[in-house]
């Protein structure tokens, strides 16, 4: 194809991508923007209470975040998401009275909508559903995957994490270390084993944690777009439980920018009223003449930050930027991590079943890193922090435009 006739196929393929998404945009911003404003609050209900003494590490297999995948390539990362967890509306009322309703306590209603003060529960939108040894589904949720006509993935990755114990309730490592995955266009799931060395965790005196993974590249590859449901991830069901999944996919598309595409995943805990934690994302790239020339946009998956539970914080700088605290539409900069699965840009959103606000201790999200990047920057730094929401940081990932692109 010519190149004046194959931008002005990109043209339209991205045209009619925005026109779609944007309408749900608006929608979907108007709602974010009508959520409540988060108050003060300390652990546990709404109400005042002295905290609990800090719980004692028992064990833990915590990893270094190391580059998983790294190319320069006309196209980007994203990825797809939902929690597996969510509020009983059959247990009323809450745990704590004082709060909103199950239903409504979804949608982020309520003073603190948050795991500890809920009976908790599996999602489920398969209950008829059957495994691949003929076993039942007891857990499950789907999300849309959408790339623009045209693309070739060229990496895709699953992660999945949960509650793995509360109290003296730990779940072995062989009730962990897979799940199973309905593909577009099948009726049967796949079982995915997890394929990492080793299995992140942290088991406390309070509750334990994991994250797995495993390469999916060739299954997304041969289904390309479509709904993915992801099934009979684990997690202990009790309140303060929390889990969810997210696919990340890595793909090449001659009508996007070219760009260095990179993803790193580990598994480090911050824990409350402890240090900061820094990590650092080496090897970036970033050539240009101006730094108008350097775009870019970070993504992470985080376990177990919770919405109005405030304290916990994130921030960025690079080689040449300050520190500079994440805030949006969707996060206040002292509530970082609150349960959100939610995409600002039209080109990367998509459906999930079932769509919450309230994501009950699971967090996917992006953040428009454009402003703090610089001609010559190769690291970006990011701190956490907390008072008392702690978390586990699991996945990041970044697409950074490069101005240069080598010789056809």
């Amino acid at each position: 194809m010519l190149p004046t006739a194959r931008r002005s196929t990109c043209g339209r393929r991205l045209a009619r991508r925005l026109g779609v998404a944007g309408a749900a945009l608006a929608v979907a911003a108007a709602q974010l923007l009508a959520a409540p404003v988060a108050g003060s609050r300390g652990p546990g209900p709404a109400t005042p209470q002295t905290a609990a003494p800090n719980a004692i590490t028992l064990g833990e297999n915590q990893l270094p975040f190391t580059t998983r995948y790294e190319h320069d390539m006309h196209g980007s990362i994203t990825r797809i998401s939902n929690s597996l967890m969510t509020c009983d509306e059959t247990k009323v009322p809450p745990l704590d009275p004082n709060q909103a309703a199950c239903v409504d306590a979804r949608k982020g209603d309520g003073p603190l909508p948050i795991n500890n003060n809920f009976f908790m529960k599996y999602i489920n939108i398969d209950p008829n559903g059957v495994g691949p040894s003929g076993d039942p589904i007891y857990s499950a949720s789907s999300a849309d995957l959408h790339l623009l006509d045209g693309s070739e993935v060229k990496y895709a990755r699953l992660y999945w994490g949960g509650t793995r114990g509360i109290g003296t309730k730990v779940l072995p490592e062989s009730k962990i270390d897979e799940v199973y995955l309905k593909l577009p266009g099948n009726t049967q799931y796949t079982n995915i084993a997890n394929d990492q060395p080793s299995i992140g965790y942290i088991t406390t005196t309070d509750e334990s944690s994991y994250q797995a993974s495993a390469d999916v590249t060739d299954l997304v590859k041969a289904h390309g777009n479509g709904t993915y449901t992801v099934g009979n991830m684990n997690s202990v069901v009790q309140p303060h439980s929390w889990g969810g999944w997210t696919i990340v996919v890595a793909y090449e598309n001659p009508c996007l920018p070219y760009r260095n595409i990179h993803l790193w995943d580990g598994f480090q805990v911050e824990l409350p009223d402890t240090p900061s934690r820094t990590i650092e994302l080496t090897d970036l790239k970033t050539p240009g003449t101006a730094d108008t020339d350097v775009r870019g946009k970070l993504g992470y998956v985080v376990y177990d930050g919770d919405l109005k539970w405030t304290g916990d914080t994130v921030a960025v700088r690079t080689n040449t930027s300050p520190m500079t605290h994440f805030t949006d539409i969707n996060h206040q900069a002292d509530d970082a991590f609150n349960s959100t699965i939610e995409e600002l840009d039209p080109i990367d959103r998509f459906k999930r079943n079932p769509y919450n606000r309230n994501n009950f201790g699971y967090d996917s999200d992006t953040w428009d890193i454009s402003n703090l990047l610089h001609v010559g920057d190769d690291t970006i730094t990011v701190t956490f922090d907390t008072v008392k929401d702690g978390y586990n940081l699991g996945v990041f990932f970044t697409h950074i435009d490069l101005s240069c692109q080598p010789r056809a």
